[in-house]
């Protein structure tokens, strides 16, 4: 689900920059609303909700939209890339802990420094031992997320960083336990905190921070609950996209809140392309109370 071509709306819209007038004008218009009207999708990851709001194309469009993403730089397509492996992060660490887990970051003694083969296998050969431990202890299946960092140079430009691994992980298992199973060195916990309007976004993003250098991506247990998408052929009308790209702070949200009245607006951005017409929204929400029966019937 979602807007295929998302990835061709990279510029970001500033209240303050320019004029939107002009943006809305029949003829000429430098980035004129889409003829067909807006679609929204909707992702629910744990309480924290992400919604696109993106033009509909007709025929003509969309063959200029697919060509212009067939023929996107390879720089381009490495932004979208780690945008791609941030948002997925943190939809799973959003819709499998909170504040009862933890985060747990595993290092190396001194004198013992591997490079990222055995780094690899270290930790493989941990998550077995915990397994075990847990299994035999009773305790239920273990859910994690974990990045290897390490071996890129120091900014300072003195020697290369030693590998470590960065885990978001239930709190099951105390830390004299993890230190214990890990054997290698120090296995340091902090229970999660997550923000009141972003959750775990922020942990998230910094566990992937290193792998726009290294290029590495994330590792996760098979049991972790999926983020949710609604099918839907929900509508938003030029109208109101306009009044949103017009007015951010406030009119997106009174139209988001009153669209999910169950959740609470946290932010919006609105993107265009020096491409296409129309414009890319995307909203995060924050849940208020329980789930509602609509969302039930939402996809995995």
């Amino acid at each position: 689900m979602g807007f295929r071509y998302g990835c061709l709306f990279e510029t970001e819209w500033q209240e303050a920059q320019v004029d939107l007038t002009s943006w809305w004008r029949p003829q000429p218009s430098r980035i004129p609303v889409g003829k067909m009207g807006y679609k929204r999708s909707v992702t629910l990851a744990g309480p924290r909700m992400e919604c696109e709001i993106y033009p509909v194309f007709g025929r003509d469009d969309e063959s200029k939209a697919k060509a212009a993403r067939r023929n996107q730089s390879r720089e381009a397509q490495k932004r979208l890339n780690r945008k791609r492996a941030e948002r997925k992060i943190t939809q799973l660490a959003e819709a499998n802990f909170n504040e009862k887990d933890i985060e747990l970051t595993l290092t190396y003694k001194k004198h013992h420094q591997p490079d990222m083969e055995r780094c690899q296998k270290d930790v493989r050969n941990f998550l077995d031992r915990l397994k075990r431990f847990r299994k035999r202890n009773g305790l239920p299946e273990m859910k994690y997320i974990y990045v290897i960092e390490g071996g890129r140079e120091k900014k300072n430009g003195f020697g290369v960083t030693n590998f470590h691994a960065h885990f978001l992980m239930d709190g099951a298992v105390d830390r004299e336990t993890l230190e214990m199973i890990w054997e290698n060195g120090y296995a340091n916990t902090k229970q999660l905190q997550p923000d009141a309007d972003y959750g775990l976004e922020e942990i998230s993003k910094y566990m992937i921070k290193e792998s726009k250098q290294t290029g590495r991506r994330f590792c996760y247990s098979r049991n972790l609950e999926k983020p949710l998408i609604r099918a839907t052929d929900a509508r938003s009308s030029n109208r109101v996209v306009k009044a949103i790209a017009h007015d951010i702070r406030n009119e997106a949200k009174e139209v988001m809140e009153r669209y999910y009245p169950s959740y609470r607006f946290v932010e919006c951005r609105v993107y265009y392309s020096d491409q296409l017409d129309g414009v890319y929204i995307r909203v995060i929400m924050r849940k208020r109370g329980k789930r509602e029966p609509w969302e039930r019937n939402w996809r995995r």
